[in-house]
């Protein structure tokens, strides 16, 4: 999973991001929720099973999310916060994670959200997975 993983990162940096959600617009910055989001399908599509989006903040109102498994974590945009450098996580729950106190958590996927959201995202899918098929 992590060689999938490596390349969906380097899609998502890649993409053109002119026709992306805004939340798109500074990749990783800012992008932890939406990429969760589409990350899940991909990664479904991939054959790598379902995912829980888990959603967290800290005490200094620093918030994040990432997918996880179990006690496996999935993360592509964890390297946002400057005490992280790994572009992709793939690992245990550990204390970095631990520090956010968890506000959501639900099965990850954009295919529950609402029709809007389902669209953008929808289109962010085709857009990363055009990159990563060429």
């Amino acid at each position: 999973m992590r060689d999938d993983l490596e390349k969906i990162r380097i899609a998502f940096e890649k993409v053109d991001k002119s026709n992306l959600p805004i939340t798109f617009s500074n990749f990783p910055h800012g992008a932890c929720g939406d990429t969760c989001e589409v990350l899940a399908e991909i990664l479904l599509e991939l054959g790598h099973g379902t995912f829980q989006y888990v959603a967290g903040r800290r005490e200094n109102g620093n918030s994040h999310a990432w997918l996880q498994r179990d006690s496996i974590i999935v993360d592509i945009t964890a390297d946002q916060f400057d005490e992280i450098s790994e572009h992709v996580y793939v690992g245990s729950l550990n204390d970095w994670y631990r520090s956010f106190e968890v506000q959501q958590e639900h099965e990850a996927g954009y295919s529950r959200l609402g029709a809007r959201s389902r669209a953008e995202l929808s289109g962010v899918h085709s857009r990363v997975l055009a990159v990563l098929n060429a």
